[in-house]
């Protein structure tokens, strides 16, 4: 069946959407010591605007270690979310202008929301469910499924184009993301990019990284709603 909906509207999660004050980054290293035995964590990994099967993959690097079979992956993933559950209780905050522009967007009729996260599946949901805004996204693309975001990104249009039964255009596609990482993946696609200074790159940093437009915050409701609508 066919839907009125003509704006995809892609959101990152961490940075963008929401802060979970580190605990995903605590339950993630904690994870690789005990799991692969990589006792030196995350040391010189970053992981704002990267996967976590990238980060995973970076360790694996820098210790010269073979890449971890599928039931390591899965362990992995099962000891990652338990220790992510216990960490992130009663911590973090939605960003500014988040609960209101999701409300909006829902509300409009036009958008399509989903996700493109580094995070894998099921930390995705732990955080989302955190803040109570899991409702607002019934699909996306995750860092668990391909270690590039440019990739997850067109993961993302194709499960679009699937759930509302037509292809979105780049021209009716915006990212909403905090680093040049989710600038830089949405080139390959032509789509739109509303870049936000909530993480850990500037303003200037991600117009220098060519997003189509780049803004302090989401608070200002009727300035980002003429952005992501085309009102």
């Amino acid at each position: 069946m066919k839907s009125h909906r003509d704006r995809l509207i892609l959101f990152d999660i961490d940075g963008t959407l929401l802060s979970a004050d580190r605990s995903g980054y605590h339950a993630i290293e904690r994870s690789m010591i005990d799991v692969f035995g990589a006792a030196r964590g995350l040391e010189g990994i970053r992981l704002d605007g990267n996967t976590d099967l990238n980060a995973i993959r970076q360790v694996c690097d820098r210790d010269g270690r073979a890449f971890p079979d599928q039931e390591a992956i899965s362990k992995f993933k099962d000891h990652y979310t338990t220790i992510l559950r216990r960490e992130i209780a009663g911590k973090g905050h939605l960003k500014p202008g988040v609960g209101p522009l999701l409300n909006a967007l829902a509300s409009s009729g036009r958008a399509c929301l989903g996700l493109v996260t580094g995070n894998i599946r099921e930390g995705a949901r732990i955080k989302l469910d955190r803040f109570g805004i899991a409702e607002y996204f019934p699909f996306g693309a995750f860092g668990c499924e391909h270690p590039t975001r440019a990739e997850l990104v067109g993961l993302a249009m194709r499960r679009a184009a699937e759930l509302v039964g037509k292809p979105f255009g780049p021209e009716t596609v915006t990212v909403v993301g905090d680093t040049v990482h989710d600038v830089a993946s949405c080139h390959p696609w032509g789509v739109r990019c509303l870049a936000v200074a909530t993480g850990s790159a500037s303003r200037d940093e991600l117009e220098a990284a060519g997003a189509t437009w780049a803004l302090d915050d989401l608070s200002d409701l009727g300035t980002v709603l003429n952005l992501l609508l085309d009102r």
